[in-house]
């Protein structure tokens, strides 16, 4: 499930001042991360993103290849 993230905020977030502290799971990887600041928490999210659209490039990529050897096969 891409682009999907369980969230689940700390007793120290302080979400008048916001400042979040807690843990986040991106599904579709399993990779996790506890975070003690907005900071930590929006730099996860931007790594995530970036690596999926990277994947997402590539994929691009190597399907473009395979349609391209398949008419060059015929």
């Amino acid at each position: 499930m891409r682009g999907a993230f369980v969230l689940q905020l700390g007793s120290e977030t302080k979400s008048k001042q916001h400042c979040f502290c807690g843990r986040i799971e991106e599904v579709d990887t399993g990779r996790e991360l506890r975070f003690r600041s907005t900071q930590e928490l929006l730099d996860f999210l931007a790594h995530c993103f970036s690596d999926a659209r990277e994947s997402d490039v590539k994929l691009q990529q190597n399907h473009l290849k395979l349609q391209q050897s398949k008419t060059e096969g015929l």
